[in-house]
């Protein structure tokens, strides 16, 4: 079980408001399951979690051999682009939510009522989830190689939880994942918080959530 701690003193109204003195006092959490023997290159990826009256916070560190973000608009194929990921359900993995953001933090929502079936959300849901990248917010086109270090972090309101009607994740049990991936990277990834036991890779499986604990 992962504990995600409460924050009640942190107002969101900017990205700018996750500030490194806050993020210093949370636990990380390494993103590190290499599930599959075909795919075993391991960048370095931690992450982590907070909730705060307002919003879920996730902040990314990534240390990675390649680097992509080609795509721009809500809900592209950024997961093939260097990309992170968090997926969670409310209702004991009947269905989930998945949140997949590119390096730039181009980001691609979707509530699943079962595996790669449901809604994707809205371009006004996207616009109240705040994201802010150490490598800024235009696109790279090509695959860019060399050691490169860079930071997510990313502030989900709860209204972005559009099937549902959360105003608070305080006290609940949910179950989730967290993801590293780069399908179309020089060297292609998928790398996990909690096991998979899958025979190739696939992310969309609620099987293999978690607890965690708000």
């Amino acid at each position: 079980m992962l504990s995600v701690p409460y924050i009640p003193s942190l107002c969101l109204h900017s990205i700018s408001d996750v500030t490194p003195q806050l993020l210093a006092q949370l636990p990380s959490h390494p993103i590190a399951c290499v599930n599959w023997t075909d795919y075993p290159y391991t960048p370095r990826v931690e992450v982590k979690l907070a909730q705060t009256p307002s919003h879920l916070l996730l902040h990314y560190s990534v240390q990675e051999n390649s680097i992509r973000a080609k795509y721009t608009q809500y809900n592209q194929q950024v997961w093939t682009d260097s990309c992170v990921e968090f997926f969670i359900s409310f209702d004991e993995n009947k269905s989930y939510y998945n949140f997949e953001f590119s390096c730039i933090g181009t980001p691609l929502l979707r509530y699943n009522v079962k595996p790669h079936e449901g809604d994707l959300a809205s371009p006004q849901v996207l616009d109240g989830i705040l994201t802010g990248s150490s490598l800024g917010r235009q696109p790279i086109a090509e695959v860019r190689n060399g050691d490169v270090s860079w930071q997510l972090a990313v502030a989900i309101p709860y209204a972005a939880f559009f099937a549902h009607r959360l105003t608070s994740l305080r006290g609940q049990v949910a179950f989730g994942n967290l993801y590293k991936c780069g399908d179309e990277l020089t060297e292609p990834h998928f790398l996990s918080l909690f096991p998979i036991h899958t025979p190739t890779p696939n992310f969309h499986t609620p099987e293999f959530f978690q607890a965690l604990a708000f």
